[in-house]
C-alpha cells in the first residue's frame, strides 16, 4: 500500500460504528458527488466505480441499499412522494412494505474525516435521515458494499464501501494551477546562476573545440587561456593581500 493510502486507511482499533458517528472534524472539499480534494492535494475519487456496476447493492435482512455515487439515477417504481423513481444516488428498498425510499442525491452528500488517520466517510443528509458510508481502501479486484452497525442518534444507516477506488491519491494539477505557477517565474538569482553555468560550459567546451580545430591543440592546451587559469590562485592571493593592506602598494625600487 502506498504511503498516501496508509495515511488515510483506518487501523480499525476502534469499532467501525464509532468511526461513522464521529465524522465531524475535517471536511474534504467536494468537487462533485463522488470526488473531493483536501487542501494538501490528496483526493478521493470514486468515478471509476461507475465502470464496475451501475448500482452497488448491500442487503441486511429485509432492507436493501442501492448506491450510485457519481450521479442521480432513477431506480425502482413509484411507491411514494419520496421514492427513487425521479433520480437518486442512494436508495433504500424495504421488502416487507415493497417500498423505495430516497436516502440522498449527489447534492445531499459530503466527504468527512474524523481525523487525518481515519478513513473518509460519505455522509448523506436527506430530510431527517442521515446515512454514513465508510470508505475503506483495499487493493483487490472486486468492490464490496455492505451494511454495518445499527442506527444511533447521529447516523440512521451505516454502510461500508471497500474498494481500490476508495484509496487516496494526489490530485493532478489543472491547467489553471500550472498557469498560475508559471506566472511566478524564476527568481533573479536563479536566472543569473543558469546564465553563469551556460556561459561557463560554452566557454570551455567551445574554446576547446576551437583550439582543436584551429591550432590542433592537445591535452592541457585544449583549455582556453590555460596560463591565466593556472595563475589564477596567485592573482587571487595578490588581490586579497592588496585589500587587507588597505589598498596600499608595496614601495618598489624605482619609487625609492
Amino acid at each position: 500500500m502506498s504511503s498516501c493510502g496508509v495515511l488515510f486507511v483506518c487501523l480499525y482499533v476502534l469499532s467501525v460504528c464509532s468511526q461513522c458517528s464521529s465524522v465531524e472534524n475535517i471536511e474534504c472539499r467536494k468537487i462533485n458527488g463522488c470526488k473531493c480534494v483536501l487542501p494538501d492535494g490528496i483526493r478521493i475519487d470514486l468515478t471509476q466505480l461507475n465502470d464496475e456496476a451501475k448500482w452497488l447493492n448491500a442487503t441486511l435482512r429485509e432492507v436493501s441499499f442501492f448506491f450510485h455515487p457519481c450521479s442521480n439515477v432513477p431506480y425502482g417504481h413509484h411507491t411514494g412522494s419520496d421514492d427513487c423513481s425521479s433520480g437518486s444516488s442512494l436508495c433504500l428498498f424495504n421488502k416487507t412494505s415493497n417500498t423505495f425510499q430516497n436516502l440522498g442525491t449527489t447534492e445531499d452528500n459530503r466527504f468527512l474525516f474524523g481525523n487525518l488517520k481515519d478513513s473518509p466517510v460519505i455522509l448523506y443528509k436527506h430530510g431527517n435521515i442521515t446515512t454514513g458510508i465508510l470508505l475503506q481502501c483495499v487493493y483487490r479486484t472486486r468492490t464490496s458494499f455492505t451494511v454495518i452497525g445499527v442506527p444511533d442518534e447521529e447516523v440512521t444507516h451505516k454502510l461500508r464501501l471497500e474498494s481500490k477506488w476508495a484509496c487516496p491519491a494526489f490530485e493532478l494539477r489543472t491547467d489553471k494551477t500550472i498557469s498560475q505557477n508559471s506566472d511566478e517565474g524564476l527568481s533573479t538569482g536563479s536566472v543569473l546562476v543558469i546564465i553563469f553555468f551556460v556561459f561557463t560550459i560554452l566557454y570551455f567546451v567551445g574554446g576547446a573545440v576551437a583550439l582543436r580545430l584551429l591550432r590542433g591543440a592537445e591535452g592541457r592546451e585544449l583549455i582556453p587561456n590555460y596560463d591565466f587559469w593556472v595563475d589564477l590562485p596567485n592573482l587571487v592571493r595578490d588581490g586579497m593581500t592588496f585589500v587587507l593592506s588597505g589598498c596600499q602598494t608595496t614601495p618598489s625600487y624605482d619609487r625609492i
